[in-house]
């Protein structure tokens, strides 16, 4: 009693331990209250979260049976895709109801359906998502955008695309909706998908670039390639990189790939030669001709360019190259001294001519490599 009395002094003061004293009894009360107060403010956070694991459990076991519903043979939805007739149900779906359609409509496109099978997915995702897309697209938040976004891009929305134009326009448009909308003018054939790779404000990866180029339909490709000379470096070099993943071999391509080599620009050249090197069966002597242009000053190149080129010497042969090849076995970088060496042992007269480098060449790297070529081709040839 002494103690509690001494700490009601020291909280509060000798003064007022009386009043102190009367009111303990209303103190309580208020404490009491603070804490009956937290108790039901947590029991109702408690109860909201066991409200939304049930409704969230409830809402997935609805969507599991109206997943095996639009499976079933008999379906409205696997009408409308063999039949394509289409009902009432299918068009006037609630929200989680349209969510499971446009899983099982993507599912579906996965798979690679035919062709009328496709254009009936299209069809349908723009008549029953067309309007919601279109609400995410004008106030929706930023993740909610994108994915939308990406669901337009796997549906061919071709229906959006003024809008997706509308977007490009605004100032908040993020570096990855402006992407994804490039993106979806490629596969689409939009006509503004090469004026918009004219523009240098965006500031992409080589791969997201590459990305689109890839996915540009046959007519976009031929403008791009007419427009060369009108896009930013970084996409000529992906264009150059695009000819040769896409394996054009077009007239257009093969000229604008003899025009990059004959050039000034020493990466678009040694990309040009890759290319080239990819594109030009049934050409291999136009290939041939500008390796003997090279031929005469390529010592002066990049490194790159004159890996490049020693590689491609030991494909296509010519006499010509014989000598240029044994002057890069003594080449300052090893790995163009030991493909020079390699390409040279795949000329009919290979073995002599590197027995005749490993005594005679004066660069004694080049001597060296040289050795080890012909031992490797001599055990190459006991394991045979």
């Amino acid at each position: 009693m002494i103690g509690q009395q001494w700490m009601y002094i020291k909280l509060i003061g000798s003064h007022h331990r009386g009043w102190l004293a009367g009111n303990t009894d209303w103190l309580v009360h208020v404490v009491s209250l603070i804490c009956a107060s937290v108790l039901a403010f947590l029991l109702v956070i408690y109860s909201y979260i066991l409200w939304m694991k049930y409704s969230s459990r409830r809402r997935e076991k609805v969507k599991t049976v109206l997943m095996q519903e639009l499976h079933s043979e008999d379906s409205v939805l696997q009408q409308y895709l063999g039949q394509g007739e289409v009902k009432a149900d299918l068009m006037n779906m609630s929200g989680d109801q349209q969510s499971v359609l446009q899983q099982l409509l993507l599912q579906r496109l996965a798979q690679g359906p035919e062709e009328h099978e496709t254009l009936r997915i299209r069809l349908l995702s723009w008549q029953v998502f067309g309007s919601s897309y279109r609400s995410v697209l004008k106030t929706g938040k930023w993740s909610e955008r994108v994915n939308t976004l990406l669901y337009i891009e796997q549906f061919h929305m071709i229906e959006l695309l003024p809008r997706l134009e509308d977007m490009l326009r605004v100032t908040s448009c993020t570096p990855l909706e402006r992407f994804i909308i490039l993106r979806i003018y490629a596969r689409t054939g939009y006509f503004r998908i090469v004026k918009e790779l004219m523009r240098e404000q965006y500031v992409w990866s080589d791969t997201q670039y590459l990305q689109i180029l890839l996915l540009l339909t046959d007519s976009s490709w031929t403008r791009m390639k007419d427009h060369f000379k009108d896009v930013p470096y970084q996409v000529q070099s992906n264009i150059v990189h695009a000819i040769r993943i896409r394996d054009d071999q077009t007239e257009g391509a093969v000229v604008l790939l003899e025009k990059l080599i004959l050039g000034e620009d020493a990466l678009l050249r040694t990309h040009a030669y890759q290319a080239l090197a990819q594109v030009s069966r049934g050409r291999e002597e136009l290939l041939k001709g500008l390796l003997l242009v090279w031929n005469e000053s390529g010592e002066e190149r990049q490194r790159s360019e004159r890996l490049t080129v020693t590689q491609l010497m030991g494909t296509v042969h010519a006499d010509a190259f014989i000598p240029r090849l044994k002057v890069m076995m003594g080449d300052p970088s090893f790995q163009i001294r030991q493909e020079a060496a390699n390409s040279l042992a795949r000329y009919e007269q290979g073995l002599e001519e590197l027995r005749d480098t490993a005594v005679n060449h004066p660069d004694k790297y080049a001597r060296q490599i040289a050795e080890e070529t012909l031992e490797r081709m001599q055990y190459g040839r006991k394991m045979d």
